[in-house]
């Protein structure tokens, strides 16, 4: 009931026959919003990240070696600022953020 025909979704796309518009309820494609937390890691909330990044609970783990965490960030914000079609660091930079909250609690 899961997936059917290689389609995903299969019990609420037919629970959802007569509620949702037909082209909603039969797309394939997926999209979704992305939050912009590449902007947020970059420009004027680099130095909180760096910061951040450096605080002693995320030191004291000794997950990350802090100066390739600064670089992985300032090129992060050159990418971000230039609006170069490139892949930017927003990933692991979200993880880190969590992972220096989470260590933090």
């Amino acid at each position: 009931m899961k997936i059917r025909r290689g389609v995903t979704k299969h019990l609420l796309r037919e629970a959802m026959k007569g509620i949702l518009p037909e082209t909603t309820r039969t797309r394939i494609k997926k999209t979704g919003w992305n939050a912009p937390a590449h902007l947020w890691f970059s420009g004027k909330n680099k130095s909180t990240l760096k910061e951040l990044a450096r605080s002693r609970k995320l030191r004291d783990a000794g997950i990350y070696c802090i100066a390739e965490v600064d670089r992985i960030i300032d090129e992060h914000d050159a990418i971000v600022s230039s609006g170069a079609p490139r892949e930017n660091h927003m990933m692991f930079l979200w993880q880190l953020a969590n992972l220096a909250f989470w260590l933090q609690e």
